[in-house]
């Protein structure tokens, strides 16, 4: 009886793992992915956004930093590709 008991008790607290791990680590995974390929995507001539909100034009793009104009005038800023949070227009 105890035995048939603890064997549940396993199976129970397994299936709680396997529910968390379908429902929150898969799809963040599948997020970081998709998120990661956006940075690796951009590129000289792009409209971004970064999570600061600033909107700009990448001007160059040196390893992990990139160049971009903020606005007419020639403005130019340094941030890292991570500070990225979409890109607006592809050139």
């Amino acid at each position: 009886m105890n035995a048939n008991v603890l064997n549940l008790g396993i199976l129970y607290v397994l299936g709680i793992f396997l529910l968390i791990y379908f429902f929150s680590v898969i799809p963040a995974k599948r997020k970081n992915r998709k998120i990661r390929a956006m940075h690796d995507a951009v590129k000289a001539g792009d409209e971004i956004v970064t999570i600061g909100g600033i909107i700009a034009e990448v001007v160059s793009r040196d390893g992990e930093e990139i160049t971009l104009r903020i606005n007419s005038d020639g403005t130019l800023m340094k941030v890292l590709v991570y500070a990225v949070q979409s890109i607006r227009r592809s050139s």
